[in-house]
């Protein structure tokens, strides 16, 4: 579910990795505001950009040799970015709401999700 990065290096410069800062730049801006109105379309922002992310692959799938493995690989990814976008649609409504305890509380389960995306899904320095 939580992809939202700053870009691996191999991938800061790819579709993905620009999609994922985009995204990573609204869940800043969002996770700290009190204005429900601001914070919305911060929401907003962060679902168009999951939702450009489902159309690519990351790196360390797309290098993955061909077969069952890649496949299901692939579909869990795709699967990730879902949830995280009905996540965000959850950040929209509690912002609509008002209801920035709410927004809090979801805010911290985005950052758990996106540490276990990026374990899950990004290829470790070997430096």
């Amino acid at each position: 579910m939580g992809l939202m990065l700053v870009p691996a290096k191999a991938e800061e410069h790819s579709a993905l990795g620009k999609q994922m800062e985009s995204m990573n730049d609204a869940f800043k801006a969002f996770r700290r505001e009190t204005d429900p109105v601001k914070g919305a379309t911060q929401a907003r922002t962060a679902q168009q950009a999951a939702l450009k992310c489902a159309a690519e692959t990351p790196e360390l799938v797309e290098q993955m040799p061909d077969g069952p493995d890649k496949v299901k690989a692939a579909l869990e990814y795709r699967k990730m970015i879902g949830k995280l976008f009905i996540t965000l649609c959850e950040v929209e409504d509690a912002f609509i709401a008002g209801n920035i305890a709410e927004v809090t509380k979801i805010v911290d389960s985005l950052k758990e999700a996106k540490k276990a995306g990026h374990d899950k899904f990004i290829e470790k320095d070997k430096d």
